[in-house]
């Protein structure tokens, strides 16, 4: 009985162990002009995943320009808790042109139009943020690595009008595209959405919340029984969503109204981002945009318990009349 009693006692100790998963999500409240609603704790934010509520247990919010972190401190009545993530200073910007292959009419005069805008397109950059930029037209090209300097960005910006072949541009330092895109399959790359994921893969690895600022005409396939979107653009948009990168879809199409703009609109939504069109009120798209960048809540949500791994949806709404939220549809299981 003794022996069996020692025996017993050198045995490893089995223990149930419960793991905890968590979230994070990035997502930025508004009014209906783009104007940051802050203030925000973790008891305002609704949460669903797959249906189920989920339990926030952190709402950071994060400045993300000098201009409302000097808001901010007026405001507060409190300096800040010392849990809160120290910002990151300087915003990462991927400016993605749709330029028409075809030279399409409408098209090529509403990009010539966002380009005699470029001066303010710039004027709302800080010192510390960095730029890069691509465009699309038969096939992916790398124009500008991130950087702030805002001639290099204009004239890219202008170039991405052209049709033709660019150098690969200068080595940059830390963030950088350089080392994570290839000229040989840039060229391969005959999709915009296929362009989407292969961004996406890029910034996978460059830590934080990214925004890519995609000047388009459209997205999507149209049919007679409306548009689809192609069969790869899940890839793109699970491609962009684990990078943290949200889309903000600018939609350049000299029309009022055109089917492919409902693909524009998809990808902004589904990763936090918005659709707006230059055509009639081009200032306003900026002005919004100019303001929802401005900051964005770090939010770290529970996982309900599941045994279902892969992709999950995720819904994110705030207890406050009024307040629109950009945050992405989904996540995936790692």
């Amino acid at each position: 009985m003794l022996a069996a009693l020692l025996f017993a006692l050198q045995q490893p100790q089995m223990q149930e162990q419960i793991t905890v998963e968590r979230v994070i999500v990035d997502a930025r409240v508004t009014d209906a002009e783009g104007n940051p609603i802050t203030g925000l704790k973790p008891s305002d934010f609704k949460v669903k995943i797959d249906g189920k509520t989920a339990k926030v247990e952190a709402a950071d919010w994060i400045a993300d320009t000098a201009a409302q972190r000097e808001i901010d401190e007026t405001m507060a009545e409190a300096p800040a808790p010392a849990t809160a993530p120290e910002p990151q200073r300087g915003r990462l910007l991927v400016f993605l042109y749709q330029t028409d292959f075809a030279r399409n009419s409408v098209r090529v005069r509403g990009q010539m139009k966002l380009l005699s805008m470029n001066e303010e397109w710039l004027d709302w950059l800080e010192p510390e943020d960095r730029v890069a930029v691509l465009s699309f037209d038969s096939h992916l090209k790398f124009r500008l690595d991130f950087t702030n300097r805002k001639s290099d960005i204009a004239n890219a910006m202008e170039e991405a009008l052209y049709i033709s072949d660019p150098p690969w541009p200068q080595k940059v330092p830390l963030p950088s595209l350089g080392s994570r895109l290839k000229p040989e399959v840039l060229k391969d790359i005959a999709s915009p959405e296929r362009a989407l994921i292969e961004i996406g893969n890029a910034l996978l690895n460059i830590p934080g919340p990214k925004s890519l600022i995609l000047f388009g005409w459209g997205l999507g396939r149209f049919s007679r029984e409306g548009v689809h979107m192609a069969p790869n653009y899940w890839i793109a948009r699970q491609a962009l969503e684990m990078a943290r990168v949200s889309v903000f879809s600018i939609d350049f199409t000299e029309a009022d109204f055109h089917s492919l703009a409902a693909g524009l609109e998809k990808v902004a939504g589904d990763t936090g981002g918005f659709y707006a069109s230059t055509h009639n009120f081009p200032h306003l798209a900026l002005k919004r945009l100019k303001r929802t960048l401005a900051g964005h809540y770090e939010l770290e949500v529970r996982k309900p318990e599941t045994k279902t791994r892969g992709t999950h949806v995720i819904e994110v709404d705030v207890a406050k009349r009024g307040a629109y939220v950009l945050a992405r549809s989904t996540y995936v299981d790692k």
